[in-house]
């Protein structure tokens, strides 16, 4: 799934190839993608430009010369994908916005998991979906308070998007590699030492993903994400990876590492 920085890079691609640009009608392949009536879609953006993108967690957001904002979740498998040439139209393009230039942009959606909603207040959208700040830009004493009211598992807690916008599963098991956690202790449980370590390794694995394009073999060797597989070897140690399931979602860790 799309995490922070992989929409991070969607975001600088959009700002390089699809803003100032009339938008001259929207065609949508399947209509349980937008969280609105197609109609709705074509009276807010039709004849309207994006101006700007931002990008809170996982959710991105256009701006417009109108009173809309365009707002993409890319749920498994989605991203942008700009073009000129119909017949060269992205397979999973589901949906497209046409621009007077003969460009287009598509929202690749091949699992069909992502979607496009509108709204008029970024703020009020935020609120409304329960998103916390950014976890780029999130301070670590707004980490510390979320984390002081939480009783459970550190793992399923980081993954939180009302606490950490943007981590999600691979990232999640990254940062806890790097920080030697154990992704089923308490957050109750954990030192405010231990806590700052954990914020302090979410920052550097935010950061270095963004730089590296979220292309992950071009991360550092001690990467955890080159050994995240059951039975893999652990950098440090030497002992297999492990995997359990936390907060419904598959996780890989190293025993003799994290604890």
């Amino acid at each position: 799934m799309p995490e922070l920085p992989e929409v991070e890079t969607f975001r600088k691609y959009i700002d390089r190839t699809s803003l100032d640009q009339k938008i001259v009608s929207i065609e949508c392949a399947d209509q349980r993608l937008l969280k609105k009536d197609i109609e709705t879609f074509e009276e807010a953006l039709v004849g309207e430009s994006f101006t700007a993108t931002q990008r809170i967690g996982k959710y991105l957001f256009m701006k417009t010369t109108g009173d809309h904002i365009l707002v993409m979740h890319f749920g498994m498998t989605g991203k942008p994908e700009y073009y000129h040439d119909p017949e060269t139209r992205p397979k999973y393009a589901h949906i497209v916005y046409h621009f007077a230039s003969g460009y287009h942009f598509g929202f690749l959606n091949r699992r069909k998991f992502g979607w496009n909603d509108l709204t008029t207040s970024i703020v009020d959208y935020q609120k409304t979906v329960g998103l916390s700040i950014d976890a780029r830009d999130l301070p670590l004493e707004d980490f510390l308070t979320a984390l002081s009211k939480r009783k459970t598992y550190i793992k399923a807690v980081i993954m939180d998007q009302s606490v950490t916008a943007g981590i999600g599963n691979w990232m999640a098991d990254e940062i806890l590699y790097q920080s030697k956690i154990h992704p089923e202790r308490k957050t109750n449980q954990l030192s405010e030492g231990e806590l700052k370590t954990i914020y302090d390794n979410m920052k550097a694995v935010i950061e270095l993903a963004i730089e590296k394009e979220a292309v992950y073999r071009f991360f550092p060797k001690n990467y955890f994400i080159h050994i995240r597989k059951e039975g893999a070897i652990c950098h440090h140690t030497g002992a297999e990876i492990q995997k359990l399931t936390v907060g419904g979602r598959s996780t890989y860790y190293s025993p003799k590492w994290q604890n």
